[in-house]
């Protein structure tokens, strides 16, 4: 019962202002004394369907015919009329509530669409109606449709333009801040100007009108709406009653000329102030939401520096033993909050940085995180290059998440890698790695699976700490590798490690992967590892690259993945004959990977030992050079290539930056090394890096 009151009351309030409007508006008619070039009711009924919405339209249509019966011909001509009068200001509110108009009139495509929208396009189809309505019921001749037209198109969008925002100016007196005095004073300042200055330009012949608008800016800078709205509608009011008049600018126009002058001054008004109105305001709202931000940004920053503090000493706390866990416990309320951002800081610890570019082999990686758990997981792999030309592999997983698992695993993969260092063998590396794990007493259990790949060999040594097999994909065939299986790490006092052998024949494929790609609820492992398997073998592609992706679009059912997956792919190639190219940062500790790819490389070819010799000290030598002096001040990539063409070994050395002047670097012994030790040496710098060319028939040195 209220909410059917409250529309009453709205009707009827609407209904009387649109009338009282339309009195104000008739009493400057132009055209037959009902068509005016100000009409306030088309601003008030746009008004109130903003504000009390567009159920309010009875009180604007019953108002309309009211005011439209004594004026026209008939009662026909005084509805179609009305229906033209609520029409149109229906038509503006929905275009604005279509384009997500804001009453506050605050943001530049507030003011536009009320200028276009609601103002110059809704307002057309009161203006149509209206003068075809009293030209055919002979109120208005035929001759003066065009006329009449015009100044009604002009009144109605006046009465919006003026009316309107000035309606919707009043509740933010309400509802924005309050003014002080000095305010309301610069208001009452704006409003007497205002009507000095377009008094003065709309009752003398001179062209003055156009100072209406500075003071119009100044009004809009210092207030905004609710100083810009009255001011513009006090300009267009006298502007108005001067059009009516013909009185200065006016005079001796016919009056179409007329209406032209005076929509051309309204909407001037009106772009001016509501536009730059709305400009400040979003400058202002912008201004006010950069201080909060920049208030939130200077708390986060120090928030986060303290989390940060605070977790760098717990985590070195833990790993010198945990001593002390009675302020373990007080502080277990901080970790917990920290605990997923602390996980994440040593997810960059668990994988390699980058995975090694190894001639005659083809590796891929993947790593995709758990989407039920926001904690990091346990799963790793790593890629070693050793001495000798041999390469290890692992694989592993620490169960559970967060940061003991984190924790835990970046440990574990340190120790694999320093192992592997000291003796690259199996089984003494997973020793190390035992012997470590027991002695931490880590409570989550770690399987681990490693191997050693000779690629002059093809052999392939391994041993399986309690983790899911090995798959090896050939042409026809995939079997898992079964051998060499013992306990997790760390479970028992001697686990008794074994070694298993197999071969990895050229083009086959070797698959290490987490239990995350084939365990799933209600499901079997067996049926897992067969999926796996068949994922594989089917038409296995000749890029590994291709096949990590396939075998993850498979094996995962859907977007969720319960437990992390880490999988890695490596496949043999023969690089005989063919080019080797390596892309690597220009750092002092890539030139150990350097040059054990090209030894490798130089062998495969069958260069002679001699021969191979001259050819690394050489490719070395241009590799330190860009590493000191092609990037002095920012990070870059160094860049190798190798062929043989008919017996002559071809090395290319690029980098992409800009060396000083040699006179600065001084040396240039590094140029004559070379020299000495190839056939040929070419050195061509460009604006976009540097490339070495060096050529050395293979199997003969050069006379010296």
């Amino acid at each position: 019962m209220s909410r059917v009151v409250a529309r009453t009351r709205a009707i009827l309030l609407v209904g009387a202002a649109y009338y009282l409007g339309a009195r104000l508006g008739l009493s400057l008619s132009l055209v037959s004394h009902n068509v005016t070039p100000l009409w306030p009711p088309t601003g008030i009924a746009v008004a109130a369907f903003v504000v009390f919405g567009r159920s309010s339209w009875p009180g604007v249509a019953i108002a309309a015919l009211a005011i439209n019966l004594p004026i026209n011909a008939g009662p026909f001509a005084a509805a179609v009329t009305a229906a033209g009068n609520t029409l149109a200001p229906l038509l503006a509110a929905t275009l604005l509530q279509r384009v997500g108009f804001r009453r506050q009139l605050d943001r530049q495509r507030d003011a536009m669409a009320i200028v276009f929208l609601a103002a110059l396009a809704s307002m057309l189809v009161s203006a149509a109606v209206g003068t075809t309505a009293l030209v055919l019921s002979g109120v208005v001749p035929s001759g003066d449709l065009f006329s009449a037209a015009a100044v009604w198109w002009t009144g109605d969008a006046m009465g919006v333009l003026a009316v309107a925002p000035f309606l919707l100016s009043l509740a933010l007196f309400r509802d924005g801040p309050a003014w002080p005095a000095t305010r309301w004073l610069e208001g009452a300042a704006i409003l007497v100007v205002t009507a000095t200055v377009v008094s003065l330009g709309s009752f003398t012949r001179l062209p003055l009108l156009f100072l209406t608008l500075p003071v119009l800016g100044w009004a809009a800078w210092r207030l905004q709406l609710r100083g810009a709205a009255p001011a513009a509608l006090l300009a267009s009011v006298v502007a108005t009653w001067a059009a009516a008049h013909e009185r200065g600018p006016f005079a001796g126009h016919s009056l179409v000329e007329n209406m032209a002058i005076l929509q051309a001054f309204n909407a001037c008004v009106a772009l001016t102030s509501f536009f730059l109105a709305a400009l400040v305001s979003e400058r202002m709202r912008a201004a006010r939401a950069l201080q909060v931000a920049a208030i939130e940004l200077e708390e986060r920053v120090a928030q986060r520096t303290s989390e940060l503090t605070d977790a760098n000493t717990r985590l070195v706390s833990e790993i010198r033993g945990r001593t002390d866990a009675q302020l373990q416990l007080s502080q277990e309320e901080a970790r917990t909050q920290r605990k997923h951002q602390i996980a994440e800081t040593l997810q960059r610890s668990l994988l390699p940085e980058r995975i090694p570019e190894i001639p005659r082999l083809t590796i891929a990686t993947r790593y995709v995180p758990a989407t039920t758990d926001v904690q990091v997981g346990g799963d790793w792999y790593d890629v070693v290059q050793l001495p000798g030309g041999h390469v290890g592999l692992a694989i592993g997983d620490v169960a559970g998440h967060g940061l003991q698992a984190a924790a835990t695993m970046a440990q574990v993969r340190m120790a694999v890698r320093a192992y592997a260092l000291q003796n690259p063998a199996p089984v003494s590396v997973m020793t190390g790695v035992h012997r470590l794990v027991a002695h931490l007493g880590l409570p989550e259990m770690v399987t681990a699976i490693y191997l050693l790949y000779d690629p002059a060999t093809q052999r392939l040594r391994y041993t399986n700490a309690g983790h899911p097999p090995a798959l090896l994909v050939s042409d026809h065939d995939a079997y898992f590798l079964g051998g060499a299986l013992s306990v997790p790490l760390g479970v028992t006092g001697d686990p008794g490690f074994t070694e298993a052998e197999t071969v990895l024949p050229l083009g086959a494929t070797l698959l290490l992967y987490t239990d995350g790609l084939v365990e799933r609820r209600r499901t079997s492992l067996r049926a897992g590892l067969e999926r796996l398997r068949v994922s594989a073998l089917a038409e296995s592609p000749d890029d590994v690259e291709v096949l990590c992706d396939r075998v993850l679009a498979t094996l995962l059912d859907s977007d969720e993945v319960a437990d992390d997956i880490a999988l890695l792919a490596l496949r043999p190639l023969a690089l005989a004959g063919e080019l080797m190219t390596l892309r690597l940062p220009a750092e002092a500790r890539v030139l150990v990977d350097v040059r054990q790819a090209m030894r490798r490389w130089l062998q495969a070819e069958g260069v002679p030992s001699g021969a191979e010799d001259e050819i690394l000290v050489a490719c070395g030598e241009a590799c330190a050079n860009v590493v000191q002096h092609a990037y002095p001040a920012a990070a870059g990539d160094l860049e190798v290539s190798a062929r043989r063409t008919e017996g002559v070994i071809e090395v290319t050395v690029r980098d992409h930056g800009q060396w000083r002047p040699e006179a600065d670097r001084g040396g240039g012994w590094g140029l004559k090394l070379m020299s000495s030790l190839m056939e040929s040496v070419q050195v061509e710098r460009t604006a976009y890096g540097t490339v070495v060319r060096m050529r050395h028939t293979a199997g003969s040195r050069r006379a010296r």
